[in-house]
């Protein structure tokens, strides 16, 4: 779904503040919802450009992506942080109105095809557009090489040799800058198409274990790929499924220590003391956990939060994210049929074409390449805005999944668009900008 709104000349011109000029680097669900609040929260003229290597906006819902179920439930995805309900709502008016579901008594813990999902979006999107004349959006397919601030704003650099220097620019490519889902989904098909037409096949090597890889490994079940399979994944099991809303939970102060030891130490004792109060499962009680990280997170120094990002920050996210119940259970059972099986780790980058990388794990190394800095050095704040040794990198803020990669989560689509918002208000925003050859 590949969308452009042209201003006429004269409107790009008009009122006292010149017209911003803003990048939105990824075109998901993330991309989306930094384009949906730049329209309803910054109130100036600007032209913005949505740029990703490989889709345009919407695209993540095409196809057989479009088909796999959303991994969080409806009552968790509204992209209006003032209205939580509001896809839930969607729901309700769009398809639900007629009765086509009317033995439940509410759309909003269904997980739906994410094709559905995108519908929502691009329907706020055209609202939100439709209420801005004085804004201009272009979409733009290509490769970003290097970001690097400037006296007049943010230079960003495509692979071809061509740039554009921009006010603000928002990071927002999800999982996308280290690994491709389009690409995985095609190299999964094609592997298994191989396979099917051999006598002795080898397995099937899918590298990942969470959502991405579950409906991978699903459609290719459905779509009648019998051989074996085998989920090379470091936690060694499945994503777990999702447990009861954990609102309403009460947590005690965090600490004022800047020890990650001592941070986790607080986490497990209110985990502890949540589950015996509330009698909650433990999957709620980590999900409420991860909510409160963030608060913790302001205390460690650097030397901790690096620790974090290498040796805590998969396993965490293994433990946080979570499935649909159905989902859950038809893995289970493929588990248990004995046709897929877990094995150590492997590289995806093996030149084996039986190996299909579905691992979804925002990089910070891929960041820091593009930023020309050390990887070690680099951190977000609640705003989303990059740091390089505590120092404000001007112009450049990280939201949705690779801002998980700088610090913890929740690993939620509900925090991604509270980063959003928080981002949006937080940055200035002026000045024209230029376009440039080399």
């Amino acid at each position: 779904m590949f969308f452009e709104r042209v201003a006429a000349e004269d409107a790009r011109c008009t009122g006292a503040s010149p017209m911003a000029r803003i990048a939105v680097v990824g075109a998901g669900p993330s991309g989306l919802a930094t384009i949906i609040a730049l329209m309803r929260r910054f109130h100036r003229p600007f032209e913005a450009w949505m740029i990703d290597a490989e889709d345009a906006p919407g695209a993540f819902g095409d196809g057989p992506a479009g088909e796999a179920l959303t991994t969080e439930p409806a009552r968790d995805l509204s992209v209006l942080p003032e209205r939580p309900d509001d896809f839930s709502r969607w729901l309700k008016d769009t398809l639900l109105a007629a009765g086509t579901v009317s033995a439940l008594r509410g759309p909003q813990d269904i997980h739906v095809p994410r094709a559905l999902f995108r519908d929502y979006l691009m329907a706020r999107f055209g609202e939100a557009l439709s209420q801005r004349p004085d804004v201009h959006i272009r979409t733009i397919r290509g490769t970003v090489r290097h970001l690097l601030a400037e006296a007049d704003g943010v230079r960003l650099a495509f692979r071809d040799g061509e740039g554009a220097v921009f006010d603000h620019v928002f990071i927002a490519t999800g999982f996308g800058m280290a690994q491709r889902e389009a690409a995985s989904w095609r190299e999964a098909f094609a592997a298994a198409a191989r396979l099917s037409g051999q006598e002795n096949p080898p397995p099937l090597t899918l590298v990942g274990n969470g959502p991405r890889l579950a409906a991978i490994l699903l459609d290719l079940r459905r779509r009648g790929f019998s051989g074996p399979v085998e989920v090379a994944a470091a936690a060694g099991r499945l994503p777990q499924p999702h447990g009861r809303g954990h609102e309403g939970m009460v947590f005690g102060e965090p600490p004022t220590s800047r020890s990650l030891r001592d941070a986790f130490r607080y986490i497990r004792q209110e985990c502890s003391i949540a589950e015996a109060r509330h009698g909650g499962q433990w999957q709620t009680v980590v999900d409420a956990a991860s909510a409160r990280l963030s608060v913790v997170w302001r205390n460690l120094p650097q030397a901790e939060r690096n620790h974090y990002r290498r040796h805590i920050l998969r396993l965490h996210r293994h433990f946080s994210v979570r499935l649909a119940g159905d989902i859950h259970r038809r893995l289970a059972a493929e588990f248990e049929s004995g046709r897929t099986r877990f094995v150590p780790p492997r590289d995806p980058k093996s030149p084996d074409e039986t190996v299909i990388d579905c691992r979804e794990a925002p990089s910070a190394r891929a960041l820091a390449g593009l930023l020309g800095c050390d990887v070690a050095l680099l951190s977000a704040d609640d705003c989303g805005q990059l740091l390089n040794d505590g120092a404000p990198l001007r112009g450049l803020s990280a939201v949705g999944a690779i801002a998980s990669s700088l610090r913890p989560g929740p690993f939620t689509f509900a925090e991604t668009v509270r980063q959003v918002y928080r981002g949006v208000l937080a940055v200035p925003l002026s000045g024209h900008r230029r376009v440039s050859n080399g």
